[in-house]
C-alpha cells in the first residue's frame, strides 16, 4: 500500500510539457497545503509528446482547465484534423491515403452489426476511399482556413474529432506560466541521483549540495531517465527489432497553404514528417541506420523539396519502454517511461493516457493506492505500449520493395501479436475484440478499430475479398440494407453476390 495522506511534497524531475502537465494535474490532486515542486534543468532537444496532436490532447486541457483559446495564441496551435500519408505503398507521391479523425455521426462508424462495420464494408468490397465518407474532408480538398474550419466544427456536422498541432516550446511556456499562477514551486536546478529509504521508496533528490525531501517522485527528465534508467534499474523492452527507424533528423519548414493535417512521407531508409504551425513547417525524416546516415538523409530531404534543408538536430531513437513504470511512490512518464518515433503521435497518446490514469489512481484512492492498483496500472501501461507497437508496425506492412529498407522490412519476422492479427484481417475487418487485449484497468484504447482499418485497408492487409467475406455472413435483411447504401454510393443498380461474395 501506498499511502500519501500525510505527504508535504511532490517533486516533479524536468519541466518540459510532459513535467508541467503533471504538475498541474497533481496539484488539482492533493490539497492545497502540499508543495508541488518542477525541477527544471537544463535538456536536450525535447523530441517528447512532440508537436503532431493525438485525439486525447483536446480532453488533457480541459481535464486540466486550461483555456484552449489561450492554448491556442501561445502554443501556435492549428487544427490537426487526420493524417496523409503519401508514397507507402510504392506509387510515389500520387500514392496518397488518409486517417481522418472521425467522430459522431457519420453511418459508415455508428452503424455496427455483430461487432463490424458493414457499411465500411460494403465501401472496402466497392473498392472506394474510406475516407470520404466523412463531411468534413471538404475542408482538405479545399484548403480550408483555419477560420473556416472552425465554423465548420462548430456546426456539428463535420463528422471530425479535432485535435491540434501545437509549437513545442510555445505550449510548454504556456503550462509553465499556468502552473506558477497556480501554486506550483519551479526550482532550476539538476537532480545528481535519489536517496531511498529501507523501503525503497523515493524520499530525496540530491541536487548537488543539497537535498529536496519528497513523499511522492515523478521523473519527466526525458531522454535521461534519472529514475527507471539509473536508480531502480528496471527491465527495457526494447522495439528495435520491430520498429525500423533509429535516427532522426529534424528541420523546419517555410510555412505553405495550411493543412489540417498531418503529412507523413515513406522515404528510402524511413519516412518523413511536417506538422504545419502557424509560423512554420515543424518536419523531420526517421530512418533507419542500416541503410542511410544524417548527410544521406539530408541529401534526399533536399533532393524531394528541390532546396537547401538545414538539419538543427540529429538524434538517436531508441524505441522501446520500461516494463515497469510505476515503483513505490515513484512514476516515470513521458520519455522517461518508453519511446517511439512521431508516427500517429502515438508518444503524445500514451504520455496524457498514462497521465490521466496516475491522476484517476491517486484521486480515486484518496491518496491511498493498494499494491493491486499500481500492479494495474503497471499492467495496462505496458499492453498499451505493445498496442502502440503493433499499430505503428501496421503502417511499415507495404508491398514496396523498391529499396534495401523496404525490401528487408517485407521479408522480416513479424511480432507474434501483430502476426495474429494480420491473419485476422486477411478475412474480415478490425474489430474491437482485437484491440482489446492493449486496454485494461481502466486505461482506453489510443487507436480505435476505425484507425486500425482506415490503414490497414489502403496497405492491402485488409484484402476486399475479406470485406466481401464478412457481407455474406449478414442476414438478408441487413444485406438489403447495405445494398442500398450501395446503390446510393455507386449511382449503379450494383449486387451483392450470394455465391461469390463481392460487389459488382
Amino acid at each position: 500500500m501506498l499511502d500519501l495522506t500525510n505527504a508535504k511534497r511532490i517533486g516533479i524531475i524536468g519541466g518540459g510539457i510532459v513535467g508541467w502537465l503533471a504538475a498541474i494535474a497533481l496539484r488539482r490532486v492533493f490539497d492545497v497545503d502540499v508543495d508541488v515542486t518542477v525541477i527544471e534543468a537544463p535538456t536536450v532537444f525535447p523530441l517528447g509528446p512532440g508537436e503532431g496532436g493525438s485525439l486525447n490532447l483536446i480532453d488533457t486541457l480541459c481535464r486540466n482547465e486550461l483555456d484552449l483559446d489561450v492554448f491556442i495564441g501561445e502554443a501556435g496551435a492549428t487544427h490537426k484534423l487526420g493524417v496523409l500519408y503519401e508514397n507507402w505503398r510504392g506509387g510515389g507521391i500520387p500514392d496518397r491515403y488518409y486517417r481522418m479523425f472521425g467522430g459522431s455521426g457519420i453511418p459508415e462508424i455508428e452503424c455496427r452489426v455483430g461487432g463490424f462495420f458493414p457499411l465500411l464494408s460494403a465501401r472496402i468490397a466497392a473498392g472506394e476511399n474510406l475516407h470520404t465518407c466523412i463531411p468534413g474532408f471538404e475542408l482538405i480538398t479545399k484548403k480550408a482556413s483555419q477560420v473556416e474550419i472552425d465554423e465548420l466544427l462548430a456546426t456539428g456536422e463535420s463528422g471530425l474529432y479535432p485535435s491540434f498541432h501545437f509549437n513545442h516550446a510555445g505550449f510548454e511556456r504556456y503550462l509553465r506560466r499556468v502552473g506558477l499562477a497556480r501554486g506550483i514551486t519551479s526550482r532550476r536546478a539538476v537532480v545528481h541521483g535519489m536517496r531511498l529509504d529501507d523501503r525503497g521508496h523515493v524520499n530525496a533528490f540530491q541536487l548537488g549540495g543539497e537535498e529536496l525531501e519528497v513523499d511522492f517522485a515523478v521523473d519527466a527528465s526525458g531522454f535521461a531517465r534519472l529514475g527507471l534508467g539509473k536508480v531502480f534499474n528496471t527491465r527495457w523492452c526494447s522495439f528495435a527489432n520491430v520498429l525500423p527507424t533509429d535516427r532522426a533528423i529534424i528541420f523546419e519548414l517555410e510555412p505553405r497553404a495550411s493543412s489540417p493535417v498531418t503529412r507523413a512521407t515513406a522515404m528510402k531508409a524511413g519516412w518523413m514528417w511536417e506538422a504545419p504551425l502557424n509560423r512554420s513547417i515543424s518536419a523531420g525524416y526517421a530512418f533507419s541506420s542500416r541503410y542511410a546516415d544524417a548527410a544521406m538523409a539530408i541529401a534526399e530531404v533536399e533532393n524531394h523539396y528541390g532546396f537547401r534543408v538545414e538539419a538543427k538536430h540529429e538524434l538517436s531513437l531508441d524505441q522501446g519502454y520500461f516494463s515497469t513504470a510505476w515503483v513505490n511512490n515513484f512514476v516515470a512518464l513521458g520519455t522517461a517511461s518508453g519511446f517511439v518515433e512521431p508516427l500517429e503521435a502515438a508518444l503524445a497518446a500514451h504520455t496524457f493516457e498514462a497521465l490521466r490514469n496516475l491522476e484517476r489512481i491517486l484521486a480515486n484512492g484518496c491518496g491511498i493506492v493498494p499494491a493491486r492498483a499500481i500492479e494495474g496500472y503497471n499492467s495496462a501501461n505496458a499492453r498499451c505500449w505493445t498496442g502502440v507497437r503493433d499499430f505503428l508496425r501496421l503502417h511499415y506492412d507495404s508491398k514496396r520493395i523498391d529499396t534495401p529498407f523496404w525490401r528487408d522490412l517485407a521479408a522480416a519476422e513479424l511480432p507474434e501479436g501483430y502476426a495474429n492479427l494480420r491473419a485476422c484481417f486477411q478475412k474480415r475487418t478490425p474489430r474491437f475484440i482485437d484491440i482489446q487485449p492493449y486496454v485494461g484497468s481502466g486505461w482506453q484504447s489510443l487507436f480505435h478499430e476505425i484507425d486500425w482499418i482506415s490503414v490497414a485497408v489502403p496497405l492491402g492487409v485488409v484484402p476486399q475479398a475479406a470485406a466481401c467475406a464478412e457481407l455474406r455472413r449478414l442476414s438478408t435483411e441487413s444485406r438489403s440494407e447495405v445494398q442500398a447504401y450501395v446503390d446510393r454510393l455507386k449511382g449503379t443498380i450494383a449486387k451483392i453476390s450470394s455465391t461469390r461474395g463481392c460487389m459488382h
